[in-house]
């Protein structure tokens, strides 16, 4: 019986899947212990990175007044981590330019199911490193300074104080102020900044010593604004070694599409020419700067593409020819030569890259720029006179005398008086031919050269209409067409390929010029809208911005 029990028992399987369940159920406890353990290691690991991370850009900062060490000790305490010790690898510029902080760290964790297969402990190691340091910076500040800007912050009032331009006055210093205080400071080389004011109503001035470094036209040198409304606006560059189209002296504007007379003489210049209106370009003077801002004065409308243009051209390294010419005639520091420097992506030399800002603000929105065309400034005219080259006015006199000549009509000479048309043998006495500097040095208005001279002979030529006449004449941008150039130009100067940090500033400005500022910045937090009253927390932000930019991990 009891062999028979032992056969019966050696032949029998039930029962035979248990051992190994036991054995599988046993491995499967093991591994998720020691996933555990793995989870539990991560979680420190992740926890001693981000301390050790925050900590080295806490005392990598050239802001922070603790010794390194000391901060990245508060930093462990307050994270539980107290017991690591940490000692911060410390490397600065001999004039604190820069400061590079190298942490790490080495920590152990006991585990709690590691034992079974014979691991006590899982180490972990964390290292981190954070870099400030005080490049070289170029900064476009591109200032409003049309009639608006005049008015009174509360009450709207003109010329009652205090104004936009009271207001904007010391929050642009604060701003130069801080840009010195942190890319410049006292005893720093010199050369890591540059900063070029650009004041914009209608056009821009660029005042004699900046124009007199570039190419304007010379049909005339009664002033030094360009019409650089003209060229693409898909490009932020102005090539410092080609000729620039000066903008016309005396009054062009648009009279017939607005609710005004034609008026005789000049009342809305294309171009204000006054020294507190010059551009001060690549300037490292702080005291040049300010005294530059303390003296901008309201006045005229308002070309935001134009400030805009003028702004990006002096970020561009096409500009370096004028700035190389400034140098040469002592009127910009030997320090920043090279600038503007070439476009980087970070791989090139330090030394010759920059970052680029530009800070475009305004109060209102874009309006109107004009100027003439080259061809009706200079040499002769269509009209001649038989009193002389000079007579040339709406007076009874001189309107008996004068002529306008349509070239293929057998009788071609218009009288501006009778309103005839003569052959020139059935005019009694000699004609002389009367120039356009004459005609603008009478200091007439284009519309009312064209309302009172040049349409009626072309009319009754012709049929040409008075605004007909006017668009071949004029070099008109208007508000639509000056949105979509600044729209462009933005959008070229935020290319990667350039990168140019886009800051802007609405004070008080209507929708649309709130819209077109925010559309032009880099982001929406790059763009600020604010009253007068918080204008210099709007630059002391930016300032704060620029210099947050700067620090890199």
């Amino acid at each position: 019986m009891i062999g028979q029990k032992i056969r019966r028992f050696l032949r029998g399987e039930d029962g035979a899947l248990i051992p190994l369940a036991l054995q599988i159920f046993l491995m499967m406890m093991i591994c998720i212990g020691i996933t555990v353990d793995l989870v539990r290691q991560e979680e420190l690991r992740v926890r001693v990175q981000n301390t050790l991370d925050r900590a080295a850009l806490a005392s990598a900062s050239l802001a922070q007044d603790l010794p390194p060490a000391e901060v990245v000790r508060d930093y462990l305490d307050k994270a539980g981590l107290g017991y690591l010790n940490v000692t911060p690898i410390v490397e600065e510029g001999a004039l604190r330019q820069w400061r590079r902080v190298s942490l790490s760290a080495t920590d152990g964790l006991t585990t709690i199911f590691g034992p079974l297969i014979g691991m006590d402990s899982l180490r972990v190691n964390a290292a981190s490193q954070a870099e400030e340091s005080i490049g070289n910076v170029e900064i476009a500040l591109v200032l409003d300074i049309s009639g608006s800007m005049n008015f009174n912050i509360y009450t709207g009032a003109s010329g009652v104080s205090p104004t936009r331009m009271d207001q904007l006055r010391p929050a642009a210093l604060s701003f130069v102020r801080q840009m010195f205080e942190t890319v410049q400071p006292e005893g720093a080389p010199d050369g890591r900044l540059s900063v070029s004011v650009v004041p914009y109503n209608q056009q821009v001035v660029l005042g004699s010593e900046l124009a007199g470094v570039l190419h304007l036209s010379t049909d005339h040198a009664k002033n030094t604004c360009a019409d650089v409304q003209i060229l693409p606006d898909t490009d932020i560059a102005i090539d410092a070694d080609a000729e620039l189209q000066r903008t016309m002296y005396g009054d062009s504007f648009d009279y017939w599409g607005y609710p005004a007379s034609v008026p005789t003489s000049s009342g809305i210049l294309n171009c204000q020419e006054n020294a507190p209106a010059n551009v001060l370009a690549f300037s490292g003077d702080r005291t040049l700067l300010e005294a530059k801002i303390n003296a901008l004065a309201p006045g005229g409308d308002t070309a935001i593409d134009v400030g805009a243009r003028w702004g990006f051209a002096l970020l561009d390294p096409a500009m370096r020819p004028a700035l190389d010419r400034l140098i040469t005639g002592d009127a910009a520091r030997d320090a920043l030569a090279g600038r503007p420097f070439d476009y980087g992506d970070g791989d090139g030399d330090l030394s010759r890259a920059a970052m680029k800002v530009m800070v475009l603000m305004t109060d209102g929105e874009n309006t109107r720029s004009y100027s003439t065309r080259p061809a009706y400034r200079t040499g002769p005219s269509p009209f001649y006179s038989t009193r002389g080259s000079s007579a040339f006015s709406a007076s009874t006199t001189d309107l008996k005398a004068l002529y306008y000549y349509v070239e293929g009509r057998s009788s071609p000479y218009y009288n501006l008086s009778d309103k005839k048309w003569y052959s020139k043998s059935a005019i009694s006495g000699t004609l002389s031919q009367i120039t356009w500097q004459t005609i603008w040095g009478k200091n007439y208005t284009l519309q009312y050269v064209i309302n009172t001279f040049i349409y009626p002979p072309r009319n009754a030529a012709t049929g040409i209409s008075k605004t007909a006449i006017y668009d071949q004449m004029a070099v008109q941008s208007e508000f639509a067409q000056k949105d979509a150039a600044l729209r462009n130009l933005c959008a070229a100067a935020k290319d990667p390929t350039r990168g140019i940090h886009v800051f802007t500033v609405a004070v008080d400005a209507p929708p649309e010029g709130v819209n077109i500022l925010r559309a032009c910045a880099t982001d929406e937090g790059y763009a600020y809208s604010v009253t007068a009253s918080g204008l210099t927390d709007a630059f002391t932000s930016i300032a704060a911005a620029i210099s947050a930019l700067r620090l890199t991990n």
